[in-house]
């Protein structure tokens, strides 16, 4: 694969690709677990942080780094631990449902989302380039 179509996809350092996807599974248990612990009542606020988080986590991780698919699934991650939880708090699951449609549920919202934040941060930083951060390549 070519260098630079490489460095778009996943990032300029792969080391910071792996942090920030450890980032988000890190959130994902955090958001779980609070759900967990506050219940159905806390949803609607929980969804938003969770939201909020995946966008803000995505969007750094395409400005420091160039990762737009790491970004993707940074998202994901982060929302998947939201979407989990739902549909485990289920009263009378189906067998294969819960986990078709809590991953399901997780691609659908965080796709968007991290294209979204990629795309945004991938142009701030074109037009912002004296102030990027962007990981140098190491040789």
């Amino acid at each position: 694969m070519d260098s630079r179509l490489e460095s778009l996809l996943l990032g300029k350092s792969l080391n910071l690709s792996l942090r920030y996807l450890g980032y988000s599974v890190i959130l994902m248990a955090l958001f779980f677990g609070q759900l967990y612990l506050v219940g159905n009542s806390g949803m609607g606020n929980s969804f938003l942080g969770v939201t909020v988080s995946a966008i803000i986590l995505a969007g750094i991780h395409t400005y420091r780094n160039d990762g737009i698919l790491v970004s993707i699934a940074v998202a994901v991650i982060v929302i998947s631990g939201s979407a989990l939880y739902s549909v485990i708090s289920l009263n009378h699951p189906q067998p294969d449902y819960g986990l078709l449609t809590g991953v399901g549920t997780a691609i659908f919202y965080g796709l968007p989302i991290g294209i979204i934040s990629a795309t945004v941060a991938f142009a701030l930083r074109r037009f912002l380039p004296r102030q990027s951060p962007v990981v140098s390549e190491k040789k």
